[in-house]
């Protein structure tokens, strides 16, 4: 796990979500390039509102919940590489890790950047193809590690995606996402 945070400002401008739909409390790592990744933690609160409702006397964390962890970690993912690469092209400076992020996170340029793309972007949730192996409960940390398999001409992004709670793998397969991109404002 990095120890270079990114502050829970900066954290919730990057993504379009907000409570109760948050679904990533930490991103743990980054890789930016061909063989890039994201790792990010999902810490599941006794009253989590969905725990609730889904086996009220023996809660667990609802798959489609895991999937939506899986969809906003691969988005991120995609968010950090474009900030990367916006980044290189205006200061000439390659960012590789979280490491390197975090160095120019709190940067005039860099929150400019992250605004900008933020404003410019939508993804969502387009399918999954997904295995369930075991259960994640209350009290658990899921992390989560989300790779790009490919991308198509269409805005389609398919990554691999696989969760943990400790050593137990709970859940892996394939998410796709739909990006969409409006024009340089």
């Amino acid at each position: 796990m990095s120890r270079y945070v990114i502050p829970a400002k900066i954290f919730l401008e990057m993504g379009g979500w907000r409570q109760p739909l948050l679904m990533v409390d930490r991103i743990d790592d980054f890789k930016y390039g061909e063989n890039g990744f994201v790792k990010v933690t999902k810490h599941v609160a006794y009253n989590e509102p969905y725990l609730l409702g889904h086996f009220p006397d023996d809660p667990i964390m609802p798959g489609v919940i895991i999937a939506e962890i899986f969809g906003q970690a691969s988005e991120y993912l995609s968010f950090l590489t474009d900030i990367c690469d916006i980044y290189e092209a205006r200061c000439n400076e390659t960012l590789k890790s979280l490491r390197d992020i975090h160095a120019h996170i709190t940067t005039d340029e860099m929150l400019a950047i992250i605004r900008e793309r933020r404003a410019q972007v939508r993804g969502v949730l387009a399918a999954q193809n997904l295995k369930f192996k075991d259960i994640a409960y209350p009290g658990d940390s899921i992390e989560v590690t989300s790779k790009l398999a490919f991308s198509d001409a269409n805005g389609f992004k398919h990554y691999s995606v696989s969760a943990y709670v400790g050593k137990r793998l709970i859940s892996h397969g394939t998410i796709i996402n739909y990006r969409e991109t409006k024009q340089p404002l």
